[in-house]
């Protein structure tokens, strides 16, 4: 092997890793890329249908269990619970009003979307009040109870519970958890990554003519 070829090699291994399973030319990256925490995120995406899914959930409208020995032995206890939204405990920001003069009066000319609720760009709100909000996300793998703060699912709204997914990376060391939420204009999807002792990441798509899940997992060729 020639020196270039040797750098060509490496190069090549470096961008699979770095973007994981999506591909640089994917049409959705940007859109995928615009909401990651960090561009070296990336190498969490992964196609599900390859990795172990956890079984045993049961929901309600407002929880969701999941109990499971996984293949390998691990032992995984996954609980997330919803609450009322309450506005007076929220800071509140869903637009900002255009204002314009005809005649000399001063009339509402048009809204500009923000949808923020404490200063953050709330996922599944349309420019009024979220009905449900998490109030928890809770995981034990193994024992010993995972570290989760509530910054990582805060600005997360109208979560469907019957939606939940997770499943094991190939090397056991990470818990993907899926979450489907809201509806029509505003539905979005996550995937929440989770090590062996707590929150690492998590990654949105907003997309609304893919599958979210598939979405996440960078599959679509296009949109349907």
């Amino acid at each position: 092997m020639t020196y270039r070829q040797i750098i060509f090699f490496l190069i090549s291994l470096s961008t699979q890793f770095s973007f994981g399973q999506m591909k640089p030319r994917w049409q959705f990256k940007d859109e995928l890329m615009h909401h990651l925490i960090s561009p070296k995120d990336t190498i969490y995406i992964h196609d599900r249908h390859h990795l172990e899914k956890l079984n045993g959930l049961s929901f309600t409208d407002s929880s969701a269990t999941l109990n499971c020995n996984s293949k390998t032995g691990n032992k995984v206890s996954i609980a997330l619970g919803l609450g009322k939204f309450e506005p007076t405990k929220h800071k509140l920001y869903f637009s900002d009003t255009v204002w314009k003069f005809i005649h000399n009066e001063k009339r509402i000319d048009h809204l500009i979307a923000k949808n923020l609720i404490d200063d953050k760009l709330a996922y599944g709100v349309d420019g009024d009040f979220p009905k449900t909000e998490i109030k928890y996300i809770k995981i034990k793998f193994n024992g010993n109870w995972l570290t989760i703060p509530k910054s990582s699912f805060a600005n997360f709204y109208e979560v469907h519970t019957e939606t939940i997914e997770a499943y094991l990376s190939k090397d056991k060391k990470f818990i993907f958890l899926y979450i489907s939420a809201s509806d029509g204009i505003g539905s979005y999807a996550i995937k929440f990554v989770f090590d062996k002792t707590k929150f690492v990441t998590r990654l949105i798509s907003t997309n609304e003519c893919t599958d979210g899940f598939d979405f996440l997992d960078a599959l679509p060729q296009d949109c349907q």
